[in-house]
C-alpha cells in the first residue's frame, strides 16, 4: 500500500491552507494512506527525516521510499505525481 504523509506544522500558514485540499486527494486515490503529520506534536514519529520546507511530502510503499521533499502548495502537482507513482510497479 502506498503511503502519502505531509509533514507540516500547525503554525503554518500554508500547512494550513494546504491541509483540506491534500486530504480531499485521499478520496480520488482509496489505495493509498493520507496521513497528516504535524513535525512538533509528533516529533518521535518524524525523527531525523529532513523537513526544509513545508508542504514536505513523503511518498512510501512498504518500506521503500518512492518520493521525500518539499513541494509547491499546490494540489495538482501532488495529484501528478501520485498518478505516476501509484502507476509504477511494485519492485
Amino acid at each position: 500500500m502506498v503511503e502519502v504523509s505531509c509533514l507540516c506544522a500547525a503554525w503554518c500558514d500554508t500547512c494550513n491552507e494546504y491541509r483540506a485540499g491534500f486530504l480531499a486527494l485521499a478520496a480520488k486515490f482509496p489505495a493509498a494512506k493520507f496521513r497528516w503529520i504535524d513535525i512538533e506534536d509528533e516529533a518521535d514519529e518524524v525523527g531525523e527525516l529532513e523537513v526544509e520546507n513545508f508542504p514536505t511530502i513523503r511518498v512510501t510503499r512498504g518500506g521503500d521510499v518512492l518520493f521525500h521533499g518539499t513541494l509547491l502548495p499546490m494540489h495538482s502537482h501532488l495529484e501528478r505525481l501520485l498518478e505516476e507513482l501509484i502507476a509504477r510497479p511494485e519492485k
